[in-house]
């Protein structure tokens, strides 16, 4: 299989000296696996980034996200932890984002005995083009992004005291989400509080009382009705009627009545 090698060639020999022998001899997480040699008047280093997109290519086209901002800083805080544990200087990391490579979310660094810049410097170039590459229509990447650069720009700062303030502002975006979430609550509970006050007020009544009075209406329309069509009856009947002692002997009906 072809390797992909990053070459990077510096003026001057480099004496083989206890970082050399540290990169050599282990494989530091975060730090790209390198081969140094000298060549003529130069020392040469070679990085292998087999699969591997720089992250200048990376986001020539593409916007870079909060999320991704907040991954890059975890690791790049993981990887000085590790290099520190293996006694080595932090400051000799490069940050030039055609340094720094991504594969799968992950990022990987090169490590540079002969580099004579701090790692501060670096970090605050970096998050120009950070702000660069921010996508400006994505409110949270924006606002991250301006806080890692404003916070680059203080005399001391740290990238763990940089961590700690994207925390905040992450906490202060939270809280506002949440009082927000909590007025709207309140205010569709007192709207609809409102509703059930109007509805009672224009819909609500006994409906056992309301069936008591439409039955007796109902009972009322009935026995007027039933009046109506027995009266003449009787009346035709007591014209008619002719009683006897104990017996009833029919009804008598003259023909001028038919």
């Amino acid at each position: 299989m072809n390797k992909t090698l990053l070459r990077i060639c510096v003026p001057g020999i480099t004496e083989a000296d206890y970082q050399i022998r540290m990169l050599q001899m282990n494989q530091i997480k975060g730090v790209l696996p390198v081969a140094i040699r000298g060549e003529g008047e130069m020392t040469v280093y070679e990085y292998e980034i087999t699969g591997l997109v720089s992250m200048k290519n990376k986001y020539r086209q593409d916007k870079i996200t909060k999320e991704e901002m907040k991954k890059f800083l975890s690791k790049m805080q993981e990887t000085i932890w590790d290099v520190e544990r293996y006694l080595l200087n932090s400051n000799r990391i490069l940050l030039e984002p055609e340094m720094i490579f991504e594969k799968n979310g992950e990022f990987h660094f090169c490590y540079m005995p002969q580099y004579d810049g701090t790692i501060r410097e670096s970090f605050h170039k970096l998050m120009e083009y950070f702000v660069q590459w921010t996508d400006y229509q994505d409110i949270a990447s924006v606002q991250t992004a301006f806080l890692l650069h404003k916070e680059t720009m203080r005399e001391n700062y740290s990238l763990t005291g940089i961590i700690e303030s994207l925390s905040e502002l992450e906490e202060k975006n939270r809280n506002i989400k949440v009082d927000k979430a909590i007025t709207k609550a309140q205010t569709e509970i007192w709207d609809t509080k409102e509703d059930d006050v109007y509805q009672e007020s224009t819909h609500t009544y006994d409906t056992e009382e309301h069936d008591w009075i439409t039955r007796q209406e109902m009972g009322s329309k009935i026995m007027k009705e039933t009046d109506n069509l027995w009266n003449p009856v009787k009346k035709f009947l007591n014209r008619h009627k002719r009683p006897r002692w104990g017996d009833w002997d029919g009804i008598y009906i003259d023909e001028d009545e038919l």
